[in-house]
């Protein structure tokens, strides 16, 4: 009961639904091109996995799903290599994410549900990497990510349509869950729940022998705790960094291109009149007849619009045109034939009769070629330069789809080529702990440590439009534990405390024993013949648990506290070896939430979402049992075994 309710108080509720369903966006990220088969086959590309209702999950598109949601983990915990991940359950939780989408596509199209082009279209154009520097969809941004990424556009739009699907048939599953009154107060009550106890130290150290260990049984200790020591997967980088201002002396526009300019935007470099503008809009004629009588007759415009319940609105700076578009040509010519301070109108356009007043008059001059050539220069000189580095851009990326290596791009671009030592993900030098990337790296290591190793090089956007990296990984070195040699004196330490781990174990066990048979923790800590540190009282609400649990705060001890009964005692393994803990939970004080209509609110809210999780999960399986799901067990045995390196 208790663990349910720290689950339900966690920072984690809905994270099936985030799971199952935002994910997707991501599995069109992580996804390769594949093509299906009619029938089960081996490990490659025309295998089917699973079948669910009429389409067909592929094991490359199961297989890359796998190592893309890998390397995601991977970043955040760099200590993680591809072995842990699928032994700790990512390779089963792709594959049911997989399936949970393409079930419910199924389950949508078989009864008639829809996500059309249109809507596809608008998805794809608000995710932020398509979009160019001016928040507009970007083709040339699209495309590049497409290609750095390895999927193509039919399997990305697929993606967004399951999605789409998903969004339309789950949004209701879980919506209205009823949660009985007497189910929320008991729970409620244990936030308010507070305890006290004691902890008693048994560290390692106080129970090490001090003389050097066989050298045998240190080798023992290692190879069977190699995970401990592993160093993840590392990977050489080679870059070269190129940017826009290295056309900035090559790119100069002609006379030619200066004119040409010139003469299809003489509009803006005509005479030009602009007028500030207040205006107030009537609905009627004689409305504004009457308005405009008072403004004549001495009162302001905006004491006039205030008399029959309006406000001048200020219209601001504005040509002609700009205004007869927003108004009407009649309001635009009305507003320009009268002087500075004058009242214009009333004049009519489709949102009623207008009443204008003239705050002020900008007359803006003609200008010659001459008198804009240094502007015209400046802009000629930034399009074209930009033109130069999108097409330089494009076709490194075609040389390396053709062949070419990054030594033959930076031979023809004269760029420098750099090369990092081999760095983990998150760019470290486990041989160098002063090591510091640079920080264009930030950018350049998802894509690295996203690439196979017989990929083609990449180009890696740094400053949008402005830097960039010609990208190539030279190395890749496997997750794997560094001789014993290197390591030898760390590893000769932690068996030492190993062995006295052991042996705090044994006196922790003892102690605990004899507390729970009713001897206190301080005389059982002394009958223990060992000196030990001074014990520690504890108190916490299950509350304060709670708070720290969501901060991932909670020492393991006082955790340990709220699991246990009354006047009891446990012991409890320090991390890595460091020593025992004796837990004793002397006074359980209960809480009592029958009153605290806000903390009963706050548990019932968030039962709503567990129970709205678990209906969703439901309908979920109801659709899979209605499409019908078939799992290719050999294939996906054979495609895990693959994956972990076996045969």
């Amino acid at each position: 009961m208790i663990s349910f309710f720290r689950r339900i108080f966690s920072s984690k509720l809905g994270l099936f639904l985030t799971f199952c369903f935002v994910g997707l966006i991501a599995i069109a990220f992580a996804t390769a091109d594949v093509s299906s088969s009619g029938t089960f086959g081996g490990v490659t590309g025309s295998g089917t996995a699973a079948k669910v209702g009429d389409s067909k999950l592929t094991s490359a598109e199961l297989s890359q799903s796998v190592n893309n949601a890998f390397r995601g983990e991977q970043r955040e915990n760099t200590g993680l290599d591809l072995k842990s991940f699928i032994n700790g359950g990512g390779f089963d939780d792709v594959l049911e994410r997989l399936i949970n989408s393409f079930a419910i596509a199924d389950f949508g199209t078989k009864y008639g549900m829809a996500a059309g082009k249109r809507l596809v279209d608008g998805e794809i154009a608000s995710i932020q990497t398509f979009q160019g520097a001016d928040g507009q969809f970007s083709e040339e941004n699209f495309r590049r990510a497409l290609q750095q990424q390895g999927i193509n556009e039919t399997q990305l739009r697929d993606d967004f349509t399951r999605n789409l699907l998903a969004d339309q048939l789950l949004t209701a599953a879980g919506f209205g869950a009823a949660v009985p009154q007497k189910l929320v107060v008991p729970y409620a009550s244990l936030l308010l729940e507070s305890r006290e106890g004691q902890i008693a130290t048994i560290p390692s150290v106080a129970f090490i022998d001090n003389s050097k260990p066989a050298k045998a049984a240190v080798e023992a200790f290692y190879a069977k705790n190699a995970s401990r020591y592993t160093i993840p997967e590392r990977r050489t980088i080679r870059y070269a960094l190129f940017e826009k201002s290295r056309f900035n002396d090559k790119i100069k526009p002609t006379e030619k291109e200066i004119a040409g300019y010139y003469n299809l935007n003489k509009v803006r470099y005509s005479a030009s009149e602009t007028r500030n503008l207040n205006q107030v809009i009537v609905p009627t004629e004689a409305a504004a007849k009457a308005l405009a009588a008072k403004i004549n007759g001495g009162t302001t415009l905006e004491q006039a619009a205030q008399s029959v319940g309006l406000s001048a609105a200020e219209v601001g700076s504005v040509s002609k045109t700009a205004f007869a578009g927003s108004a009407s040509q009649a309001v635009a010519n009305a507003a320009f034939a009268v002087r500075s301070g004058a009242i214009a109108g009333p004049a009519q356009s489709a949102l009623g009769w207008h009443i204008i007043k003239v705050t002020d008059i900008k007359q803006t001059p003609a200008r010659s070629l001459d008198q804009v050539r240094t502007e015209i220069v400046n802009e000629l000189t930034r399009e074209k330069i930009e033109e130069a580095m999108a097409e330089l851009t494009v076709r490194m990326e075609d040389e390396f789809a053709d062949g070419a290596t990054l030594g033959d791009i930076a031979k023809a671009e004269q760029l420098k080529i750099e090369s990092t030592p081999a760095l983990l993900a998150n760019g470290q030098n486990p041989n160098d702990q002063n090591y510091r990337p640079i920080p264009e790296m930030q950018r350049i290591l998802p894509i690295a440590f996203a690439l196979e190793e017989d990929s083609d090089p990449q180009v890696v956007e740094i400053i949008p439009g402005q830097q960039y990296a010609a990208v190539d990984v030279s190395e890749i070195t496997e997750s794997a534990p560094p001789p014993l040699a290197q390591i030898e004196q760390l590893v000769t330490r932690d068996y030492m405390l190993d062995q006295g781990s052991k042996k705090a174990k044994a006196v922790a066990d003892k102690i605990a024993k004899a507390v729970s048979g009713g001897t206190s923790l301080s005389k059982a800590v002394v009958d223990a013949g060992v000196k030990l540190p001074g014990i520690q009282k504890i108190s916490s609400t299950r509350a304060d648990l709670a708070r720290q649990s969501q901060q991932g705060q909670v020492p393991a001890p006082l955790s340990l506290m709220f699991s246990m009964a009354q006047g009891t005692a446990k012991s409890l393994a320090a991390p890595r070896d460091q020593g025992w803990f004796v837990v004793t939970l002397d006074k359980l004080n209960r809480g009592d939430a029958s009153k605290r209509e806000d903390l009963l609110n706050a548990t019932k809210t968030q039962f709503k979402q567990v129970f709205g999780n678990e209906y969703t999960a439901q309908f979920i399986n109801a659709m899979k049992a209605d499409i019908g799901v078939e799992r290719n067990e050999k294939t996906l045995t054979a495609l895990k075994n693959q994956l972990l390196g076996g045969n």
